[in-house]
């Protein structure tokens, strides 16, 4: 108890979240653009988190140290969906945020509000979070920010934000899509003492709201508020992990007329469960001489790996890796193989993983007799 306790002590002096204005600049010229921001602890806004480094979850290869002031800079694909996230060292916990979708402009004041261990537990105790063997969340917990356009309107991040507070905006409230998976509770809004309080039915003026024991999965977290329109955002969960749609972004507050910032997914991308590419309704075959040859004609829309099998022992091609765009495969059949029906196998595998299997008949032609003289 004594332990819950200081650390329920050092959550009354908890300050959840702080806001810049979520904007963009032109990229330069290319087909990628650069996220920056910068790095804080949740509870100490001076504490940079030395020795973190910014990643990007759809790009493994893509990294970025955090510099001694905070500061990161991250060059990632331009039209693509991404989601930064943070590793960091002993004392604090890796955290994610939400999925951005870059449309031709950098991003800046993309920022990283990270837990340190004694507010993660504390959390995790005050709502009964699930908890693994290491301390780590079983689930998915996503949090966020109702932030008031004063606080977004700041130019800078230091001192800019720092004069601002309390920046959350009052009675707003938040829906997730879809709803009801799993055992997921929420949402839980943070009183203004900054506590998480489940009893609460929306947002004090410190603005913070979460969703805990999230099953994996995209979701759309949609904010509503009686007097003002807030941006929405996207999240992508896995179990174990953390995503604070930290401010300036996650739920910020429009100014009149404004809309969401491109960059901003509103909706879970379209899952890519299918294979983008069809077969000829019927193979054929090609004699000449004592040769004959199986070919079936193949349209693919994105790129495949392609094996054509047929039965009757006559055997199947290698798999091919091929572009998108039309192809021939093709199998030669040994002479030995009598005239009729032959039952093909396409089998189709896409970068994603998806596989699809098309069968096909063919029929195959007597070779011409040879007649012996005498």
């Amino acid at each position: 108890m004594k332990g819950i306790s200081a650390a329920l002590c050092a959550l009354g002096m908890f300050i959840s979240a702080f806001v810049l204005i979520p904007t963009a600049a032109p990229a330069a010229a290319g087909d990628t653009v650069t996220i920056s921001g910068n790095v804080y602890a949740f509870f100490g806004i001076d504490d940079v988190i030395p020795g973190s480094v910014v990643k990007v979850d759809e790009f493994p290869a893509i990294s970025s140290a955090v510099g001694p002031d905070g500061t990161y800079a991250i060059e990632v694909p331009d039209d693509a969906n991404v989601t930064p996230y943070i590793v960091t060292p002993d004392g604090y916990n890796d955290t994610y945020l939400q999925t951005f979708h870059t449309s031709g402009q950098d991003l800046i004041h993309v920022h990283f509000q990270v837990t340190k261990d004694l507010h993660y537990q504390a959390f995790s105790a005050i709502l009964g979070v699930p908890l693994d063997e290491n301390g780590v969340i079983k689930d998915c917990v996503i949090v966020s920010t109702f932030s008031i356009t004063a606080a977004r309107d700041a130019a800078t991040f230091d001192p800019g934000f720092k004069n601002v507070y309390p920046h959350g905006l009052a009675n707003s409230t938040a829906t997730i899509d879809p709803a009801g998976q799993g055992n997921t509770k929420g949402p839980v809004y943070f009183s203004e003492a900054v506590i998480p309080t489940p009893a609460q039915t929306s947002s004090s003026v410190d603005g913070g709201v979460l969703w805990t024991e999230v099953p994996p999965g995209w979701y759309k977290l949609t904010p509503s508020n009686p007097s003002s329109n807030l941006a929405p955002f996207t999240a992508h969960c896995e179990n174990g992990r953390l995503i604070n749609a930290s401010p300036p972004w996650g739920f910020y507050e429009l100014h009149n007329g404004e809309s969401p910032n491109p960059a901003v997914l509103s909706d879970a991308p379209v899952p890519d469960t299918t294979v983008s590419a069809t077969a000829a309704k019927k193979a054929t075959v090609t004699r000449k001489g004592k040769s004959r040859t199986i070919k079936l004609k193949l349209s693919a829309g994105e790129k495949v790996k392609a094996k054509l099998s047929a039965n009757r022992g006559i055997g199947s091609t290698k798999l091919r890796s091929l572009p998108a765009g039309k192809h021939v495969l093709s199998i030669a059949v040994r002479k030995n193989v009598a005239a009729g029906p032959v039952k093909l196998t396409l089998s189709l595998t896409d970068e994603a993983g998806n596989k699809l299997t098309v069968k096909r008949q063919a029929k195959l032609p007597r070779l011409p007799v040879v007649k012996k003289h005498h």
